[in-house]
């Protein structure tokens, strides 16, 4: 069989992806959205892929970093003045508390552009290459994976993802007492809720004292000058995608009908905006042919590894056969893998399915991962076993469509 080749010599394509992994890491580092390392990253993916023979493309497209979590000062800050208001203006308490949760909403959950007109543009790209077949196009498929590594979160400590989640959530309490205690006491008043808080209604304002420290927090989680190495996320999930076609190619095999891609995108780490320009330039071009996305992120944790069937916080539904192929794909290739719905956060995945594309998210992280975002992200903490049997799923779901006629 022709892709037995590719199966017997896999432990010599994981050896290809953690060096250059770990090379990359070394050699190109702050790689944020729209800065030159980030640039100088996706130049080099793209030089290896087309030195494999793949037809690539690089485009860029215009980007706002800051729009990635610009939205947290908005909230916290309206927050703050919000309970400050409390103790005159119940209206006016009332009134931040939903500005606060506008750009929460809007960019944090959902991660949309709308507000990416208020933010400093930068430039970031996306590459993609594709292998063409030898007959007729029936089928496609993308591996994607983005390049741009995120900014740590702080404070630095192990259990940072725990404390931050903990944060979140009683900021979250926090916004919800504060409210019903506006509500609470602008009936009481009557008008707009004016009035020096006084006697019992002072009380409960000074509870709310307890929540300052944690949106104080929230405000501070993130360190602007200091970026994660992104060795787990995700240069190892863009070196799976680049050995696939790289190993396709030194092994001279040539699909009949099936069109293997790569697509890594930019600017993932600020609400999958290189994936979202993709989307807006070449989604059309891929609904008249089977085509298949599936997005490799964070490929750390082997008992973690699963296909996503939901993401972008649980809001987005991804295609049932993307997940099923992939998932029948894994356990063929010999990676315990399981089906789940993602947590809070969200991959590239969202963006595909979001644009009506078979879109399909592979994951392998831990929850509240001590590295996820963190210094710790780095090329000696990588898995060289669970990026192997990765890409030996990626090469059954080759097989698997290009033997299915």
């Amino acid at each position: 069989m022709k892709f037995d080749e590719l199966k017997r010599t896999s432990a010599e394509t994981a050896d290809f992806i953690i060096g250059e992994t770990a090379r990359t890491a070394e050699d190109i580092s702050d790689r944020v959205a729209g800065s030159v390392a980030e640039a100088d990253t996706a130049e080099y993916m793209a030089g290896l892929l087309s030195a494999a023979g793949a037809d690539v493309r690089t485009e860029t497209f215009p980007v706002a970093p800051a729009a990635a979590f610009g939205w947290i000062g908005v909230t916290v800050v309206c927050m703050l003045l919000a309970f400050a208001a409390y103790f005159f203006v119940s209206m006016v308490s009332v009134a931040l508390i939903i500005v606060a949760f506008v750009p929460f909403i809007v960019q944090g959950v959902f991660c949309s552009r709308a507000f990416d007109g208020a933010y400093v543009k930068g430039t970031s790209q996306n590459v993609t290459a594709v292998l063409p077949c030898e007959g007729e196009v029936k089928k496609r498929v993308f591996f994607t994976a983005h390049t741009d590594a995120a900014k740590i979160f702080r404070p630095q400590i192990k259990d940072r993802g725990r404390l931050l989640a903990a944060a979140a959530i009683i900021s979250l309490l926090g916004a919800a007492y504060l409210l019903a205690a506006d509500i609470a006491r602008w009936a009481y008043l009557g008008s707009v809720g004016t009035g020096l808080a006084r006697g019992e209604w002072l009380a409960v304002g000074l509870v709310g004292i307890v929540f300052v420290p944690f949106w104080g927090l929230c405000l501070f989680a993130i360190d602007p000058k200091t970026v994660s190495p992104g060795a787990n996320d995700n240069l190892s999930g863009c070196f799976v995608a680049v050995a696939l076609i790289k190993a396709l190619a030194e092994k001279g095999i040539k699909l009949r009908s099936t069109e293997v891609g790569v697509i890594l995108t930019g600017a993932e780490e600020c609400g999958l905006r290189g994936a979202k320009a993709w989307c807006d330039a070449h989604a059309e071009e891929y609904k008249g042919t089977e085509t298949y996305f599936f997005t490799l992120d964070t490929l750390r944790d082997a008992e973690h590894l699963k296909v996503q069937n939901r993401d972008l916080n649980g809001l987005q539904k991804l295609d049932k056969d993307a997940v099923s192929l992939f998932f029948v794909a894994a356990k063929k290739a010999g990676a315990e893998c399981a089906k789940g719905g993602a947590g809070f956060g969200a991959t590239d995945a969202a963006a595909f399915a979001a644009a009506g594309l078979k879109a399909a998210s592979v994951t392998a992280m831990k929850p509240f991962a001590e590295y996820c975002h963190t210094e710790r992200d780095s090329a000696d903490n990588t898995d060289a076993a669970l990026l192997e049997k990765c890409f030996l799923a990626a090469v059954q779901v080759v097989e698997e469509l290009d033997g299915a006629e």
